[in-house]
């Protein structure tokens, strides 16, 4: 990875506490849009012949969130992003266990809630999720900072579209496919799988504009803007052009 200079100094320092702050902010907040997403996978919203799982309401914003990190720092601190998000919603999904499994009293009549919603469905939604998020995540990362080099920045709402486009699809077939395949008959499992790509796709499209505003404030306010150029995928001419400002 390499993070671009001004005047000499590394961006990302401790003389520009702007850039972890800004950081460590937008973390907090995939952290929590993604245990909401996991809770929430519980919940079916809609009718017996039209619903969807309550995640895909908020999953989409991980995505979204996704294409920022990587966008601004890149796309290894958006991979440690994502793998430290789902061992901190791993460790999240045991501690409910643990707790659900310890011993109440007879007049705690809430336990079968706590059971339903944070017990055994809660981790095996972590893992399926798990599975999923990684490989779906991991490729928009990929794809948006490999665009960013080929368009030489531009376009971030165009680039996160079309990442999102291709991961999303691959996240809502995966990660649904293993969490309702033994709940649900398999016409409906791919009926979910199709309304709920569709929303997310939605959710790209419309939230596009106003994640491009936010990712050139956060760029002008922390000075921040990775590049990441392998040698086999960079242009000889970009590489040439934007050597002198790399680390």
């Amino acid at each position: 990875m390499s993070i671009l200079k001004k005047d000499r100094m590394p961006v990302l320092s401790i003389d520009n506490p702007a850039g972890f702050k800004v950081l460590v902010i937008l973390g907090m907040f995939y952290m929590s849009i993604m245990i909401c997403n996991a809770i929430l996978t519980n919940k079916y919203i809609g009718t017996n012949d039209f619903f969807i799982l309550g995640g895909t309401l908020t999953s989409p914003f991980v995505f979204i969130l996704d294409d920022i990190v990587a966008e601004i720092y890149g796309y290894k601190i958006t991979r440690f992003m994502i793998i430290a998000g789902f061992v901190a919603l791993t460790l999240f999904a045991l501690i409910c266990e643990l707790a659900v499994l310890a011993p109440h009293p007879a007049f705690f009549k809430e336990q079968h809630a706590y059971a339903y919603i944070l017990g055994p469905s809660l981790l095996r939604i972590d893992i399926s999720g798990f599975i999923a998020y990684i490989i779906a995540n991991l490729i928009n990362s990929y794809i948006l900072t490999r665009w960013k080099v080929l368009l030489k920045g531009r376009k971030f709402w165009l680039r996160s579209v079309g990442s999102s486009a291709f991961s999303e699809a691959l996240y809502s077939f995966l990660a649904i496919m293993l969490m309702e395949v033994k709940s649900l008959p398999l016409h409906n499992v791919l009926k979910v799988i199709l309304i709920s790509y569709l929303i997310k796709l939605s959710y790209s499209i419309v939230f596009s504009g106003p994640a491009q505003l936010l990712v050139m404030y956060i760029k002008k306010l922390t000075k921040i803007d990775v590049y990441d150029l392998p040698k086999n995928f960079t242009p000889s001419s970009y590489l040439e052009n934007e050597h002198e400002q790399q680390v």
